[in-house]
């Protein structure tokens, strides 16, 4: 019994942050500030609080190191605003190249990330863009005859909300039901 117990709660401790874990994420609420330039339209500038815009992806990775978070280097999958940058990364063209400059997501629910994109083609066209967890989202795209310049801003007002929540990991019970176990079988032995 002596062997077995310490087994089990390595074996426990293995899978804890072994396995890999999808999460959803959104931000809504932005400052935003838009300018608009168009060759027979003129340009037009707009500002001001949009309480519904949103923010939105996915990552999936694993805590690897048992450290409690998920790093860059830990992160399988990566999208936010519809563009997979894992997929981005790896197959880079001038129409669409990405970037993650650092991610980290504590499990227990701080989320702190910034990306960015960027492409160009032929015809004088070209569109970038970039969000910073905790800062702003952007995006730009210009042509012959327009530009657009998007700029949403975090403010007190934007809400976060993440699934699956920051919860203890199912391994993470079977770690705390050996510890018990093995509390309970010590306790046996001097009764």
């Amino acid at each position: 019994m002596r062997t077995i117990l310490p087994a089990v709660l390595l074996a426990a401790a293995c899978t804890a942050h072994a396995a890999p874990t999808t999460w959803q994420f959104a931000y809504t609420g932005f400052y935003a500030t838009v300018d608009t330039d168009n060759l027979y339209e003129g340009s037009t500038h707009w500002e001001g609080f949009l309480p519904e815009y949103t923010v939105s992806g996915s990552f999936t990775g694993s805590d690897l190191d048992g450290d409690g978070a998920i790093a860059l280097n830990e992160l399988t999958g990566f999208d936010v605003m519809g563009r997979d940058y894992m997929s981005c990364m790896a197959y880079p063209s001038p129409y669409g190249r990405c970037t993650i400059s650092r991610f980290r997501y504590a499990l227990t629910g701080d989320l702190d990330f910034s990306a960015g994109w960027y492409g160009y083609d032929e015809y004088f066209s070209g569109w970038s863009g970039s969000v910073t967890s905790g800062r702003e989202a952007t995006s730009y795209s210009y042509g012959y005859q327009s530009a657009d310049d998007r700029h949403y801003t975090w403010t007190d007002a934007t809400m976060f909300a993440i699934v699956p929540a920051p919860v203890p990991e199912p391994a993470t019970g079977a770690m705390a039901a050996a510890g018990l176990l093995l509390l309970a079988v010590g306790a046996r032995r001097r009764a």
